[in-house]
């Protein structure tokens, strides 16, 4: 469930924002200096925005392809009713499952999922057509990527 912020975020929220998302790498010092704040104002507001929800984690992005991970696909799946605890369950039991979304449309679960190779994508398809509450899987290979996932990049949308 996602949490709706008590307040709208303002403009010095927004330039914290987009100073984490465009210098990752950066000292706090150094993101205060670029936003045109103190280290002490740009820290409180950060600490605000990890409190408020709005910032809910961070992560390292990784090439999957470079670490062995070559295939790469979407895997749509359709559960009997009532069945979702135990489809989620299993979806967070399989590393390969990077992503899960509980869907409207043809399926009812799409996630995106990695593998070795195609013949590995099989095994991987079979173990979960195995599941008692799975009664379809539809899959779909990604062949390469034209938008990278890009969350943070959501910020742009409040200025619209």
């Amino acid at each position: 469930m996602s949490r709706v912020p008590e307040q709208i975020i303002d403009d010095l929220d927004r330039r914290v924002l987009r100073t984490l998302r465009d210098m990752p790498r950066a000292t706090l010092g150094e993101m205060a200096e670029h936003v045109g704040v103190s280290r002490t104002t740009f820290k409180a507001r950060l600490d605000r925005l990890w409190e408020s929800g709005i910032i809910i984690g961070h992560e390292t992005q990784l090439d999957l392809a470079s670490m062995g991970l070559e295939v790469q696909a979407w895997v749509q799946l359709n559960v009997q009713q009532g069945e979702l605890e135990p489809i989620t369950e299993l979806l967070d039991g399989l590393p390969h499952v990077i992503e899960a979304f509980v869907t409207t449309g043809g399926a009812d679960v799409q996630c995106r999922m990695v593998a070795r190779s195609t013949a590995h994508l099989q095994e991987l398809l079979l173990e979960l057509s195995r599941h008692p509450a799975v009664t379809r899987t539809k899959s779909s290979v990604i062949l390469s990527s034209l938008v990278s996932h890009r969350k943070v990049q959501a910020l742009d949308l409040l200025d619209l």
